[in-house]
């Protein structure tokens, strides 16, 4: 009787080989989720960024063009995914490189916005900005110079 006691404590005390690679598996399928979806995040981050950064130069170019009382231009470059903010024809006032994800295209405006050197806007319409799955409208009020973004 004390032999079959002895047996079935044993037993009782570990894991076997199975139930150990069952945790393990079902830990590797839950990592493996975790990081897919932190990829994703990151990149939808980045893109939220970039729109928080046009927003602010937007911004910028609209009170620099007031305060230097000149006309300053932004001009969208797909090819070298570049937007420059430039006062006059040749100084550039900055330069901003942008993700590959990020496209802009034509609405019922062209890719280069002009605020004049009192921050009203020469041209208002709509400028469209194309993120992997999303899109956006800037859309440029005539008169005060103001806009908005909206997700289509």
């Amino acid at each position: 009787m004390e032999l079959s006691n002895k047996s079935s404590l044993r037993n009782n005390k570990g894991y076997t080989m199975i139930e150990m690679m069952i945790v393990l598996s079902i830990l590797v399928v839950l990592t493996g989720m975790v990081v897919i979806n932190l990829e994703q995040m990151k990149s939808n981050r980045e893109l939220n960024q970039f729109i928080q950064l046009l927003t602010s130069d937007l911004h910028f170019a609209q009170q620099y063009a007031l305060s230097e009382g000149a006309q300053v231009k932004v001009k969208f470059n797909n090819g070298e995914k570049k937007y420059v903010i430039q006062s006059g024809p040749e100084t550039k006032v900055k330069q901003v490189g942008y993700p590959e994800q990020v496209y802009f295209q034509k609405g019922t405006t062209d890719l280069t916005i002009t605020y004049s050197s009192n921050g009203t806007i020469q041209k208002g319409g709509t400028l469209l900005l194309r993120l992997e799955k999303r899109t956006y409208k800037i859309v440029f009020h005539l008169g005060k110079g103001r806009f908005y973004i909206e997700q289509l």
